[in-house]
């Protein structure tokens, strides 16, 4: 009862805290703008440059971890028995967080992520490699890197989608420039992994819109069309 009620109240909170950043819009909102809605949710974690461009990252981040030993260990000969049973009882550990990068004061990029383990069972289903959990994060940010950049493709080029850990993760990155429509979909995560009964099984299921921009990507890298 005490897990699922943290489970709830992790939910809720993290629904919370993506509306909470939504308020932040990139290449207006301030630096102090930007730490007073953050700070609300407690102390940030906060880095700066020391290079000239007053550039600093603050972020926060919500959790709910069960005990290290009902988490399991990442080895396939492990039995995990117990593990398991807490799979099959609804129970996984969980966090998001929320991050903004400012430059000079003025925000150039907001971001979002959303953690969820899977089952112990379904670890390694990918290529035979850990996959421990489902990780997605979206970024709205007002350049690409250099090698993102050549990610973009013409058919939509102020956004890209790439996997962040190897066989799993979705890593989401879009312009302003691009359309609302799109800029909402691509935040639009949902947190019924977090309490669901049945565990989700694939970052589709916490962001629709970057599983598929991902697939869309990968299909014209091989080639069709």
């Amino acid at each position: 009862m005490w897990a699922e009620a943290e489970q709830w109240l992790l939910r809720r909170r993290a629904a919370t805290l993506l509306s909470d950043l939504q308020s932040i819009q990139v290449g207006s909102s301030t630096d102090e703008e930007a730490r007073s809605i953050l700070g609300r949710w407690g102390k940030l974690d906060r880095n700066c440059s020391e290079n000239g461009d007053s550039r600093c990252a603050s972020s926060v981040r919500l959790q709910f971890y069960l005990p290290r030993f009902l988490r399991g260990q990442p080895d396939q000969q492990t039995k995990n028995k117990l593990v398991s049973l807490i799979d099959d009882v609804g129970l996984r550990s969980s966090a998001v967080g929320a991050q903004v990068i400012t430059e000079r004061g003025v925000v150039v990029s907001k971001s979002y992520f959303a953690e969820v383990d899977l089952p112990v069972r379904d670890w390694f289903l990918r290529a035979s490699a850990f996959v421990p959990s489902l990780a997605v994060s979206s970024d709205e940010t007002e350049k690409f890197r250099d090698y993102e950049q050549q990610l973009a493709t013409s058919a939509h080029p102020n956004r890209l989608a790439h996997r962040s850990k190897g066989p799993y993760g979705v890593d989401v990155r879009f312009k302003p420039q691009e359309s609302q429509t799109q800029k909402k979909l691509l935040m639009d995560f949902k947190f019924s992994c977090i309490t669901q009964f049945f565990p989700c099984r694939n970052e589709r299921e916490i962001l629709a819109a970057g599983s598929e921009l991902l697939d869309q990507e990968s299909h014209e890298i091989s080639g069709g069309g």
